[in-house]
């Protein structure tokens, strides 16, 4: 194998590995019933009683995720092509070879890039319709792991609020319909 061909074959197989890198590196924080950040323990949210109206599965897909596998695959893509034209003839067909194989390549590529960071950057999550106290309807939809109970049409529940606008809906089993104020407290000199 030439000196070339293999330069470019080392360039693939490094496009590659990167490609790879990035995929299993661009994930995103999740919002869930059961998953807290590190960063939340011993922090306190506003809790809001609710009551689901409608519940439904839906797929999250990271925002900007197909556009960088895209690109990723158009040059992995084109390199490949590349490389396989280069081999085919000689003289002035070698070469538009190497270009009509790095064109077709960087499509092809492209195609493959964004399809694969699609599949890789989606994940399964629940969309709540509920409705407040106060009469105001709102949606949530939330990632969906393993473990999560999934409140059902009808169910009381409780929107919990975050500064970061981040908010869930968390089951609310085994709560009384009227709770009494706390009695309180006298400081007494």
């Amino acid at each position: 194998m030439s000196k070339s061909r293999n330069g470019a074959l080392r360039l693939l197989t490094g496009t590659v590995l990167a490609t790879a890198v990035l995929a299993v590196g661009c994930t995103s924080p999740k919002v869930s019933d059961s998953l807290y950040r590190s960063s939340e323990v011993g922090t306190s949210k506003r809790i809001v009683r609710c009551r689901v109206l409608e519940v439904r599965e839906v797929l999250i897909r990271d925002d900007d995720s197909g556009e960088s596998g895209e690109a990723l695959g158009a040059v992995a893509g084109g390199l490949a092509g590349g490389i396989a034209g280069s081999a085919v003839g000689s003289g002035t067909g070698q070469g538009l070879a190497t270009v009509g194989g790095a064109t077709v390549g960087a499509v092809a590529g492209g195609a493959a890039g964004r399809q694969l960071s699609d599949q890789l950057n989606t994940r399964k999550g629940i969309e709540y319709s509920i409705i407040l106290a106060d009469g105001s309807e709102q949606t949530h939809v939330q990632d969906f792991l393993e473990g999560d109970r999934v409140v059902q049409v009808g169910e009381t529940c409780r929107l919990q609020i975050e500064q970061d606008g981040k908010n869930r809906v968390l089951p609310a089993e085994q709560l009384q319909d009227q709770i009494r104020a706390p009695k309180q407290t006298k400081i007494v000199p």
